[in-house]
């Protein structure tokens, strides 16, 4: 049973990174150019006060040096742009510009389109049944967690 769940849950994540795909190929061209990881600072951008990189990297839950890395690749593509505090030349702030508006709206269609699509896949389920599975996937992704530390700690 452990074995067929696992399978299961190895085919789950192909499937979904598949589906993910064909969603962001269809929707907007300008899409392409953008990693999920790049569309998501970019969301985070467009809707927190003041974005800088310690607030992007604790929404996105990233360190600060790889936002950097994803910050320096969207001032490269024009998606955004930095600009400083007048009070506090040191602190860089980063706003949308019209690229990044553009997939801030596509990404924010795919998230829309996608919850309805997983809100109407869920009604077969009762209240009962979708406690049971959001408990399992709790406890499964603390597990996995768990698991993804203890390989850092060991590094």
């Amino acid at each position: 049973m452990i074995n067929e769940i696992n399978n299961l849950f190895i085919s789950l994540v192909d499937t979904y990174s598949e589906l993910d795909k064909i969603y962001k190929r269809t929707s907007c061209k300008l899409l392409d150019d953008y990693s999920y990881t790049e569309m998501h600072c970019i969301d985070v951008i467009g809707r927190i006060k003041n974005p800088n990189v310690t607030k992007i990297s604790t929404k996105i839950n990233m360190t600060k040096g790889g936002i950097s890395k994803i910050i320096k690749r969207l001032l490269k593509k024009n998606a955004i742009s930095s600009f400083s505090n007048p009070e506090n030349k040191k602190e860089i702030y980063f706003k949308l510009e019209e690229n990044g508006k553009i997939v801030f709206r596509e990404h924010e269609k795919l998230h829309k389109k996608w919850n309805l699509e997983q809100n109407t896949f869920s009604s077969q389920f009762s209240g009962k049944e979708l406690k049971t599975i959001q408990n399992f996937l709790f406890k499964y992704n603390n597990f996995l967690k768990e698991k993804l530390n203890t390989i850092k700690e060991n590094k």
